[in-house]
């Protein structure tokens, strides 16, 4: 039996990602970067998203909240949670994965 998949992430499942986020981080954007943002997810694909949150917010905290929220998700997914200053700080260096997340990188969810 031919196993099918598809090179971008189900509308819906997104949904419920951004949801799960939000619910427990309150965060200023959320980035999706990666295979998915590119549209070349494979059968081992993983979700990749970049959590921006407001200066003064925990990290770590932010982290296992979100991580917790997402317990049942099922799909895999590999999220940081930075803050605004870390990406104001660090946006250019290429070491780092934010340059590449807001580089080609899909915004899910934006305050305004």
């Amino acid at each position: 039996m031919k196993t099918t998949f598809t090179t971008t992430p189900d509308p819906q499942l997104l949904e419920d990602l951004v949801r799960r986020i939000v619910e427990v981080a309150h965060p200023q954007r959320i980035i999706l970067f990666g295979s998915a943002a590119r549209e070349e997810m494979g059968p081992n694909s993983d979700l990749d998203v970049l959590v921006i949150v407001p200066d003064g917010t925990s990290k770590k905290e932010s982290t296992q909240k979100i991580y917790m929220n997402m317990l049942g998700f099922g799909f895999a997914k590999d999220i940081i949670v930075a803050t605004m200053g870390d990406i104001v700080k660090h946006a250019s260096n290429p070491y780092l994965v934010y340059k590449q997340a807001l580089k080609e990188g899909k915004v899910l969810y934006n305050v305004a």
